[in-house]
C-alpha cells in the first residue's frame, strides 16, 4: 500500500509539507523585523515595561533591549536594583527608566497591589514576568522526598508561580486601558517545564506557567481583550545564576533577549501561545520529543547531574 501512495504523488506531498516546515522554521527565526513590538508602543508618549527580577540574567537584559527600541522601563528585583538601573542608565542616559528592591518570593497580596498602585499612572503596555529560580537551599537539585518544606516547595511556588498570577491579575485592567492598539505579557518558562529529576518544584512552577499563558491568550481572545501573552520557553541560558555547567553553544542573557524581542511580532501573527524563542533551543526540544523515553530520561538526567555537581563543587571551595 505504502508504495501505492509514493507512486500517486505522496512522495512529491511529502516533499512539499517537508519544504513548508523548513520555510516556516526558517521564517520564524531568521526574518527579524527590523523595528519589533510596535504594536506595543504608543505614538505619543512614553509606553513602559514592567520587568519584574530584572537586576541581572533574562529580565536585565529585556529591559536593556526594550530602552534600545524606546520604550520606558520599570525594573525591580530583590537585591542589586541600584546596580542594575546605572548600569542601564550608562548605556542609556536619556531612557525613561525607574527601579525599585521588591521581595516577589514574600510578598503578600497587599504588598503586590501596593506595586501595582505606584506604578499604574505609567503607560505600561509591556508585562515581563521573568522572576524565578530555585530558592531551596543547597542542594538545589535533590531528589523530591528530599525537598525542604519552605526554601524548596513554598518558596518556589512563591516565587516562580504564585507572584507572576497575582500581579498579572492586578495589571490586566491597566494593560486592557493602555493598550496602543494591543498590549503584552510575556510569561518566562522553561524548557524544563517537560519534567526534569532532581528539579520537581521548578519544573511543575514552569508547566504552570505555560498553562497560565495558554488559558489567558485564548480567554482574551473570546473576551476581546487586546492583551497577548507569550509563554516563552528558554533552554540553557548562560547568566549569573546559570553560569556553571551551561550547555556549550549556549546564548548569553543579551543574546538570548534579543531573540525574544525578535520573536514576539511573528508568534502573535501565527496565533502562538507557548515560544521557545532560540532556535538551537527549538531544535534541541524537537530532538527529545523524537527520543525514546529511556534516551530522553538519560540525556535529561546527565545535564541536570552535571549542573549540581558544578555547583557543589563552587560551594566546597568558598
Amino acid at each position: 500500500m505504502i508504495f501505492s501512495i509514493l507512486s500517486n504523488g505522496g512522495l512529491a506531498i511529502i516533499g512539499i509539507y517537508v519544504f513548508y516546515q523548513i520555510y516556516r522554521f526558517y521564517a520564524f527565526y531568521f526574518r527579524i523585523p527590523a523595528t519589533p513590538l510596535q504594536a506595543y508602543k504608543r505614538k505619543e508618549g512614553a509606553s513602559w515595561a514592567l520587568i519584574s527580577g530584572s537586576s541581572g540574567g533574562i529580565g536585565y537584559a529585556t529591559a536593556h533591549h526594550l530602552l534600545s527600541l524606546g520604550f520606558g522601563v520599570i525594573i525591580f528585583a530583590h537585591e542589586e536594583i541600584l546596580q542594575a538601573e546605572a548600569r542601564l542608565r550608562k548605556d542609556f542616559p536619556n531612557g525613561n527608566i525607574k527601579a525599585f528592591s521588591f521581595n516577589c518570593m514574600t510578598a503578600s497580596i497587599s504588598d503586590i497591589e501596593n506595586l501595582v498602585q505606584q506604578v499604574k499612572s505609567l503607560t505600561i503596555t509591556i508585562l515581563v514576568n521573568n522572576v524565578g529560580s530555585i530558592p531551596q537551599t543547597h542542594p538545589a537539585m535533590r531528589p523530591f522526598a528530599d525537598f525542604d518544606p519552605t526554601t524548596g516547595i513554598d518558596d518556589t511556588i512563591s516565587l516562580n508561580a504564585g507572584f507572576m498570577t497575582h500581579l498579572t491579575r492586578l495589571m490586566v485592567p491597566y494593560l486592557k486601558a493602555n493598550a496602543s492598539p494591543r498590549s503584552l505579557i510575556l510569561n518566562l518558562s522553561s524548557a524544563s517545564y517537560v519534567g526534569l529529576p532532581y528539579m520537581a518544584l521548578y519544573s511543575a512552577t514552569k508547566a504552570y506557567i505555560i498553562g497560565l499563558s495558554v488559558s489567558n491568550n485564548r480567554e482574551f481572545r473570546v473576551l476581546g481583550i487586546p492583551i497577548d501573552v507569550l509563554a516563552i520557553v528558554p533552554g540553557d541560558v548562560h547568566s549569573m545564576n546559570n553560569r556553571l555547567g551551561v550547555t556549550p553553544g549556549s546564548p548569553s542573557a543579551i543574546q538570548f533577549a534579543g531573540h525574544v524581542v525578535g520573536r514576539v511580532d511573528e508568534a502573535v501573527r501565527r496565533e502562538m501561545s507557548v515560544v521557545v524563542p532560540y532556535w538551537k533551543h527549538a531544535l534541541e526540544m524537537a530532538i527529545l520529543e523524537w527520543l525514546p523515553e529511556s534516551v530522553r530520561v538519560r540525556e535529561m538526567t546527565k545535564v541536570v547531574v552535571g549542573k549540581r555537581d558544578a555547583w557543589a563543587r563552587e560551594y566546597k571551595t568558598l
